[in-house]
C-alpha cells in the first residue's frame, strides 16, 4: 500500500516550515512538526493534545526551554529540508497509518511517530508535558467509530 500525506498532514508540514522560519532556523525539526500539529488544530493529533491540556502556549514554552539548552549542540550541514529526526518521524508516521489501516498520513500518525522518536526535541517536549503514546492511543481508540 502506498502512503500519501493527507491535505491535513501537508498543512501541518507547511505550518512546521513556518514555525522553523519563526525560530530563524534553516531546517525543519520535530519541534516544528509538533507546533504544526497543534496549530492546524482540527486533526485528531491536536484534539488529543488539547484533551491532555497541551496547548500551543505550553508546547512552545517547553520547546523554547529545550532549544535554549541545546543551542550550543546544534549545527546543520547545508540547508536540509528536515533533520534526520524529522525524516524519521515522517517515515514512522506512514508506518503508523498503515498499521491503523489508513492509506493517508494524518495528524494522529504524526503525533504517535513524534512520541516514538526518542531524543528529539518534539518527543522531549511531549514527555515534559506528560503526553505518552499510551495515553494518545487510548484517546484515539475512544474517538474511533464503533
Amino acid at each position: 500500500m502506498n502512503q500519501t500525506l493527507s491535505r491535513q498532514a501537508q498543512e501541518i508540514i507547511r505550518l512546521a516550515k513556518e514555525a522553523a522560519g519563526e525560530y530563524r532556523q534553516g531546517y525543519v525539526g520535530t519541534e516544528h512538526l509538533l507546533l504544526g500539529i497543534i496549530r492546524e488544530g482540527n486533526g485528531l493529533g491536536a484534539q488529543v493534545l488539547r484533551e491532555g491540556s497541551a496547548d500551543e502556549y505550553c508546547i512552545r514554552r517547553e520547546i523554547d526551554r529545550l532549544l535554549a539548552s541545546r543551542l550550543h549542540e546544534t549545527w546543520v550541514l547545508g540547508r536540509l529540508p528536515g533533520t534526520p529526526h524529522f525524516r524519521d518521524v515522517i517515515r514512522r508516521a506512514a508506518e503508523e497509518a498503515r498499521g491503523m489501516g489508513n492509506w493517508q498520513v494524518a495528524s494522529e500518525h504524526l503525533l504517535l511517530a513524534l512520541l516514538a522518536e526518542k531524543g528529539s526535541v518534539g518527543c522531549q517536549a511531549l514527555q515534559a508535558l506528560g503526553v505518552t503514546s499510551e495515553t494518545v492511543r487510548k484517546r484515539l481508540v475512544r474517538r474511533s467509530p464503533a
